[in-house]
């Protein structure tokens, strides 16, 4: 190859300001590559470096350029020059592309060659992050994939110089970003901040490393036994649901990859979009919302996802407004989907007392058979929350066989009336997901108002039992999506302790409990690497009291329960 092909005038650049759209310098690394920089059709990006290496200018500020790499009519150029006793670059026409991620600021490498040859080489200042075997892309930022290669034998290799801070969503003022799995040698995300905590583990924002999109990392950490048995159902049971976009479902929230989760692991990590928020921080913090309203299109939507899970013969066991989450459609308009399955179940397996009271269908509560009606019983649970304050506020000091009869009440009232079923004390007498669409057909835009009538029914139902002690059976806390917003994690009231005496729990068994108000648990590391598992994640023990083999009268609870303090 002949030196004088190639010219050597430079346009000296100024000097690069710190910009907010992504800027970076393209510095070649070998020879090939500085040749290739000094090129005339490369005039319009070369500048000086410092120290006269010749570099070529990127600057994205224009969120819809794509920038192309080949030997055709290209942004950048790269001679696929003649056989040498190395032999070819074998460069295609249009050989490679960076393009700009506008709403996360992330710079997507593109392989857009006929024989895949452009690659992210290793780099011990930073991660390396190669190409998934079903995607074309992957990312480049600060640290990450930093020397990159063109052509056949790594011909052409630069090294990406930044100029600009870097991702939109994921403020950082060090000179690499995170990124995780942190316990697993292939990376697939840049870890931002924490957007939610529960007892088992954290939420936090990411930027997925294959599209640049920002989506949201469920971190189960110090996992065992009961621990990784729930984690292990939660990844399994979406896998099935939602494994590829011929299966997902709009209204259950989607499983984009998991990592760990193995036998011999004690950590998995759940990939998922982000959304907006949940129902509950919606209807408690959204000023105006018409409740009514929109607890219609929660019932419609929430009975889609259940009619799904219904095919799959899977029992969710812990809908709740919590687990409810929502953004905004293509149109503007709510969309709910479905999450947090760590307490699902296939049906021919579910005995145990999971979820939290005041949605618990009370077969659930009594350790009885359980089938897929368990969920439609706490979906109407959901709806009475979404359009009762008086119910809001006082749910989880109300025990559970006083809440079922509450709820049974007030479901013979008219505004319920296209609803009553659901809230049937026989789970055979409950309609299906299917059937209870059916009963809803066309009926989306009559939204019946609660009335003064509602006001005594409240009031008898509020005094049945105001007895705190049981408020929450959880084997799996699945509060961790509670929120996407920082203010909403508070410090945990703990676990209440053991119950002195089965009197103070159903079915002769006694019972873990912690609150429905607040059920976060405190970090147990200063990294947020995860917070504190409960020693027991199961919901019922059998109790070792031989003197309760028998369900206790209404006389004779405050007894045993004297009884069991004077042991204690």
């Amino acid at each position: 190859m002949s030196d004088g092909y190639y010219n050597d005038t430079a346009e000296t650049h100024p000097d690069a300001p710190t910009l907010s759209p992504p800027t970076f310098i393209l510095a070649p690394s070998n020879s090939a590559a500085r040749k290739a920089v000094r090129h005339p059709k490369n005039d319009h990006l070369r500048y000086s470096v410092g120290d006269n290496t010749l570099g070529l200018w990127l600057d994205f500020s224009d969120p819809a350029r794509v920038c192309t790499l080949g030997r055709g009519e290209t942004d950048i150029y790269l001679p696929d020059t003649r056989p040498t006793n190395k032999g070819a670059p074998q460069i295609s026409d249009i050989h490679a592309a960076f393009q700009v991620v506008g709403d996360t600021g992330a710079v997507l490498l593109w392989d857009r060659s006929d024989d895949g040859t452009v690659e992210p080489l290793p780099d011990n200042r930073g991660f390396t992050v190669d190409f998934c075997p079903n995607a074309k892309s992957v990312l480049v930022a600060r640290g990450i994939n930093s020397r990159i290669a063109f052509g056949n034998d790594r011909w052409y290799q630069f090294e990406i110089q930044w100029q600009s801070c870097g991702l939109y969503p994921i403020p950082n003022d060090e000179p690499h970003y995170t990124m995780g799995p942190r316990k697993s040698r292939t990376k697939k995300y840049v870890l931002g901040g924490e957007v939610g905590t529960g007892s088992y583990g954290t939420v936090s924002r990411a930027v997925d490393a294959t599209n640049g999109k920002i989506i949201a990392v469920k971190r189960f950490h110090k996992l065992s036994g009961k621990h990784h048995e729930f984690a292990s159902r939660e990844v399994a049971n979406l896998f099935r649901i939602n494994r590829n976009d011929s299966i997902k479902h709009e209204h259950i929230l989607q499983i984009l990859d998991c990592a760990g989760g193995g036998k011999d692991h004690d950590w998995c990590e759940i990939l998922m979009p982000l959304m907006e928020g949940n129902l509950r921080t919606l209807v408690e913090q959204v000023a105006g919302l018409d409740e009514h309203a929109l607890s219609a299109v929660v019932l419609s939507q929430m009975l889609l996802a259940l009619q799904c899970i219904e095919s799959h013969n899977i029992i969710h066991r812990d809908v709740k407004p919590e687990n409810i989450l929502w953004e905004y459609d293509s149109t503007g308009d709510y969309r709910f989907c479905l999450g947090d399955f760590g307490l699902s179940n296939m049906q021919d397996l579910a005995k145990s007392a999971a979820g939290t009271e005041p949605f618990m269908a009370p077969e659930v509560y009594y350790m009885q058979l359980q089938t897929t009606k368990v969920d439609i019983w706490s979906l109407f649970a959901t709806i009475v929350w979404m359009r009762a304050p008086e119910f809001r506020r006082r749910c989880s000091r109300m025990r559970a066989p006083d809440l079922h009869e509450w709820l049974a009440q007030l479901s013979q009232m008219e505004p319920y009336a296209n609803m009553r079923t659901m809230a049937r004390m026989d789970p055979t007498q409950r309609p299906s997901a299917t059937k209870q669409l059916a009963i809803l057909d066309g009926q989306f835009n009559e939204y019946d108002q609660v009335g003064d009538d509602l006001g005594p029914l409240f009031a008898r139902g509020m005094n049945l039992q105001e007895t705190p002690e049981v408020p929450y059976y959880e084997p799996y806390t699945s509060e961790v999506l509670r929120t996407y917003f920082h203010d909403q994690a508070g410090p945990s009231k703990e676990y209440v302790p053991r119950s002195p005496d089965p009197a103070d729990s159903p079915g002769g068994y006694e019972a873990f409990v912690k609150t429905y108000d607040d059920s976060y648990g405190p970090p147990d590391d200063g990294d947020g690497s995860g917070t504190a598992v409960p020693d027991t994640w199961t919901a019922m023990a059998p109790t070792v009291d031989h003197d309760a083999d028998e369900e206790p009268t209404r006389e004779e609870a405050p007894r045993r329960k004297h009884k069991g303090r004077n042991r204690a």
